[in-house]
């Protein structure tokens, strides 16, 4: 029987106790999924019957004994990256199918929240899926486009991309392409690059993001 290629990791649940949202957190390379939960039970308040999932990425980090990553860090050349991407793919695909029959919603009942490399693979797996979700919000990444990625796209939604101007793991240029590419392509794109900040999000970020999902779940 061939393996599942499957990941889990915390969770948090909506105090009303009704879900009719999921919000997925993508965490960055070396860390895990209670990285980014966190943000789930601030968030809660005030996005309600909204479930939040922080899985692991599927794959140990040599270089962090706790953490985990979705593609190598040192996988620099466009055949490398998407090797990684490629590899990274079915885990999330599964992950995401599963919550969402969990909890019998559609993909329009789903948002991603991306941070790094999370950004990176929600970017460039989330709109290959033939029915779209609710939306992306991308946190100091970059949207890597190999050669058929144009072709590739099946879906677009609402992305919103947060980069602080003084990151000094990936330039905010990075995000200022991609909300270039992604809107020459027909998605509905808000990028805010955050003035002394580095690699990491802050209180105006969470607070941005969480207003960004409020609109797109149209709470």
């Amino acid at each position: 029987m061939k393996e599942k290629k499957s990941i889990d990791g915390p969770s948090i649940e909506p105090i009303s106790g009704k879900i009719e949202k999921i919000v997925i957190f993508l965490h960055g390379y070396g860390s895990n999924g209670e990285d980014l939960i966190t943000i789930g039970s601030r968030w809660s308040q005030e996005i309600p019957n909204t479930i939040f999932y922080s899985p692991n990425a599927p794959f140990l980090c040599p270089a962090s004994p706790e953490g985990f990553e979705w593609f190598k860090l040192f996988e620099r050349t466009e055949e490398e990256i998407k090797k990684g991407l490629e590899e990274a793919g079915p885990y999330l695909y599964n992950f995401i199918n599963e919550v969402l029959g969990k909890h019998k919603l559609e993909s329009k009942d789903l948002l991603i929240v991306g941070f790094s490399q999370g950004t990176i693979m929600s970017l460039y797996h989330l709109n290959k899926k033939k029915n779209s979700c609710a939306g992306i919000i991308g946190y100091s990444g970059y949207l890597f486009e190999n050669k058929n990625f144009t072709n590739e796209v099946k879906s677009k939604f609402p992305v919103f991309l947060y980069h602080g101007k003084n990151d000094e793991v990936i330039n905010s240029d990075a995000s200022e392409i991609a909300a270039k590419r992604l809107s020459e392509l027909g998605f509905e794109v808000t990028l805010l690059i955050q003035n002394n900040l580095g690699h990491g999000i802050d209180e105006n970020g969470l607070d941005q993001g969480k207003e960004f999902i409020k609109k797109v779940f149209k709470l």
